[in-house]
């Protein structure tokens, strides 16, 4: 259980530290793109050695999930300066719901009627903490339900790899040959960009690589909290992303003095309710 809880706290600290960026004015795309490759040179560091054959099946899954990962981190840091960190984690960790609704489509999984329960809260606790107020423009809100999409997109993605072209040797390759194509898809999409000027600013480099080592280590956590919590892994996800929005609400609150009205509170308290409904399910 404790590893699971340092995920999430990583996890969570990483959408503070989008916060900070803000604040800062750190350019957000430079630092991204230092964050990746500090992630995958940490990923080659501990991941154990491979040969190309291994990996020959994961090259297009870990380009497609690369190019996704670039884009989405990039929109979920805009969304924390734009709309708060409680409802971009919301947004993000309750697409759990849509993940396990895609599940029973594509590998004709029978979900518990609690988990259907869960699916359900689910969405209505995404529309609640994506509920706008006059401090944030309404062209703004529409990251919300994108970045909950999306986010359950990409996982259904890592579901089907792991599930149709994983093998234990490649089990800690394909995460960081993501991180790489990541790297170097950010790179090329800074070349035609002027943000890329921000890359001789020190603060960028250190802000992404502090943005890297959080990134990196919530996902160490996690794998070692799926190999030795005891828990089952349809426990540990759920266990995770409630952990992740319950720290990413305090975060929000005592860092950064950031007042959630009461649709978003009521949002809150609704994704916590499902993803619990979907743990007591698959427990």
């Amino acid at each position: 259980m404790a590893l699971v809880i340092l995920s999430s706290l990583f996890n969570a600290a990483i959408y503070a530290l989008f916060k900070v960026f803000g604040n800062r004015r750190i350019t957000l795309l430079p630092a991204i793109v230092v964050n990746y490759f500090v992630a995958f040179l940490f990923g080659m560091a501990h991941s154990r050695p491979w040969t190309m054959d291994d990996i020959s099946l994961l090259w297009l899954p870990s380009m497609i999930e690369g190019a996704l990962f670039i884009m989405l981190f990039r929109l979920m840091g805009l969304s924390t300066q734009w709309n708060g960190i409680s409802p971009t984690t919301v947004a993000s960790k309750m697409s759990l719901a849509l993940t396990v609704l895609a599940t029973v489509l594509i590998f004709r999984e029978q979900p518990a009627p609690l988990a259907w329960s869960g699916i359900i809260l689910a969405m209505a606790g995404v529309v609640l903490s994506s509920w706008g107020d006059r401090s944030v423009q309404g062209s703004r809100r529409w990251a919300l339900p994108v970045i909950f999409v999306a986010s359950a997109f990409t996982d259904v993605l890592l579901a089907t790899a792991q599930r149709t072209r994983l093998t234990p040797v490649t089990e800690a390759a394909f995460p960081t040959m993501i991180f790489g194509f990541a790297a170097l898809f950010g790179l090329l999409w800074l070349a035609f960009r002027t943000e890329r000027r921000a890359l001789a600013v020190p603060s960028t480099w250190i802000g992404g690589g502090l943005l890297g080592v959080l990134n990196y280590g919530s996902i160490l956590f996690l794998v070692l909290g799926l190999s030795r919590s005891g828990l089952a892994a349809s426990s540990v996800f759920p266990l995770a992303n409630v952990c992740v929005i319950i720290f990413g609400a305090a975060a929000s609150l005592l860092l950064f003095r950031e007042r959630l009205r009461p649709v978003h509170w009521a949002g809150i308290a609704l994704s916590i309710a499902s993803l619990m409904l979907i743990l007591a399910a698959r427990a």
